[in-house]
């Protein structure tokens, strides 16, 4: 037997959903919601890291044409080349670094016009690897460092040479004397969050 209501027809016998079952339907949407909205969280945060380390490789190969290009060039040193002027500030410097910007820094504060290769180089990446180019890892000072090293290999037995790495390596009867030079840049790159990526270069100067 059927029954007329407002026009509509309707079965006696005409179950409708109970409220169990709303909070169940209600339950399993939420959690499905929740996996998407961590998803796409985690999707965001990865293209921002893989951006970060995408500048960071590009400012590491932009130092190392920077030094390849100028390594001949005068230095603050009279009469010594750029790449032995930096080996020189490296034996000096407590961590044995060429340059280095440990700190989330803003930027260079140095004024005046650069009259060096030196002056002109450390001015330019102090620019670079801050805050106008990098977001910081935060934290403690050491999830932002950058730093740049040297060294020079060469056969000390030949005259005139006195490399910090000796290099004996023979072919044949001859050796090898010829002084090379190696860079190495290291950027720690910001994750969001946590332990810094860690993004390494290394070049052959000379």
């Amino acid at each position: 037997m059927k029954k007329e209501v407002l026009g509509l027809e309707f079965k006696k016998n005409e179950k409708g959903m109970t409220l169990l079952e709303a909070l169940v339907s209600t339950a399993i949407v939420g959690i499905g919601f929740i996996a998407i909205f961590q998803m796409v969280n985690y999707s965001v945060r990865s293209i921002d890291v893989s951006g970060e380390r995408t500048k960071a490789s590009f400012l590491a190969g932009m130092a190392a044409e920077d030094l390849i290009s100028e390594k001949h060039s005068t230095s603050p040193t009279t009469d010594v080349k750029f790449m032995d002027y930096l080996l020189t500030k490296q034996s000096k410097d407590a961590d044995k670094n060429a340059w280095r910007m440990g700190s989330c820094s803003t930027g260079t504060s140095t004024t005046g016009t650069p009259n060096n290769a030196a002056e002109v180089k450390f001015k330019k990446w102090d620019d670079r690897f801050s805050q106008r180019r990098l977001k910081c890892a935060g934290g403690n000072t050491t999830k932002d460092i950058k730093y740049l090293k040297v060294f020079d290999i060469c056969n000390n037995g030949a005259s005139g040479n006195s490399c910090t790495y000796n290099n004996t390596q023979r072919y044949g009867t001859t050796g090898v004397y010829e002084k090379w030079y190696l860079g190495k840049m290291e950027i720690n790159v910001s994750t969001g969050g946590g332990k810094p990526k860690k993004k390494y270069l290394y070049f052959q100067i000379h």
